[in-house]
């Protein structure tokens, strides 16, 4: 339910253009920044002003939603009724943007209510045609993320996970690939976002070799004719999806780790800046259903910025 303050919106630019949708991400952006009043807000607000400088982005919206309970049991904690909530959290958003947002895009603040956060994000990113919505993945403060996974399957539009602790740079890109043709998209989608910062980006297939085997065959010679057999896919992929052509295709054995442990192992030890995925895996059923590895990274990765195509 939208009550009077949801859309309530202040902004340092008045004149409003409406685009239309967009399958990628080559024109001007509408980023959209969930924030929720805790130290994770600055994290956001430094980073997306990061991207600000690297990405052509046209205006940014900073949303914050009150949930419609918890509103309720503040008003009734304070006794003078002329002391409005809503206020004081409008000026506390305000004073953590003024001293953490330093680029020049025109941004707006959006304040809602309702109990459901997920869902109003949803409208929002609907309303005003949002490109991607950046939201903090947080690991030691507080927050279980919950919502992220939540987000994921119901916006329409691409999330940026932001962690704690994160490097303000996109020259290492890692995308996991999956051969499938959501994977090529994530492809598509990543190059358009590494073009001004002259990023390179690198596929990731991790594979299984079944441990069954190996008393009655060579591993070695296992493992090199499996990543024979990967070439050949890699060949073809790249024959079917030109937009790969120029990306370094890597491979990895699993073995005792699962395939997001696998991921997060190269990424850390490879030094990556950022991980893209796409919300949906080769097996897609419907729209509310996230890839296995997406819903894994989604849970576990605490360590780098995680760009969730959708």
């Amino acid at each position: 339910m939208i009550i009077p303050i949801n859309l309530k919106t202040t902004t340092n630019k008045t004149k409003k253009r409406r685009m239309a949708r967009r399958n990628d991400l080559k024109s001007k952006l509408k980023l959209m920044v969930a924030m929720d009043l805790t130290e994770m807000d600055a994290i956001l607000l430094k980073y997306v002003s990061f991207l600000s400088e690297v990405w052509n982005v046209e205006h940014i919206y900073f949303c914050h939603n009150i949930k419609q309970y918890k509103l309720e049991g503040l008003k009734d904690s304070f006794l003078d009724e002329d002391i409005s909530i809503e206020k004081i959290i409008e000026k506390e958003l305000h004073k953590s943007i003024a001293s953490n947002y330093t680029a020049e895009v025109p941004h707006s603040l959006v304040l809602t209510s309702d109990d459901y956060t997920e869902s109003i994000l949803t409208h929002l990113s609907k309303e005003y045609k949002i490109d991607l919505v950046l939201s903090g993945n947080k690991n030691e403060l507080q927050g279980t993320g919950a919502l992220n996974q939540k987000l994921v399957r119901m916006l329409n539009t691409n999330v940026l996970l932001v962690p704690e602790k994160t490097k303000h740079q996109l020259k290492r890109v890692l995308v996991p690939t999956d051969f499938s043709a959501d994977s090529a998209n994530s492809f598509e989608v990543t190059q358009t976002l590494v073009e001004s910062s002259q990023g390179e980006i690198e596929a990731l297939h991790v594979y299984t070799i079944s441990s069954f085997f190996f008393p009655y065959i060579n591993t070695e010679k296992a493992i090199d004719k499996t990543e024979k057999q990967l070439n050949e896919k890699v060949k073809h992929f790249k024959k079917r999806y030109t937009n790969t052509a120029e990306v370094k295709f890597n491979f990895m054995d699993r073995k005792e780790f699962s395939i997001v442990e696998a991921i997060e192992k190269h990424a850390d030890e490879n030094d990556f800046d950022i991980i893209v995925v796409s919300a949906r895996g080769g097996n897609k059923i419907t729209s509310l259903f996230i890839g296995s590895v997406t819903n894994d990274l989604l849970i576990r990765n605490r360590k780098m910025p995680l760009l969730v195509i959708n």
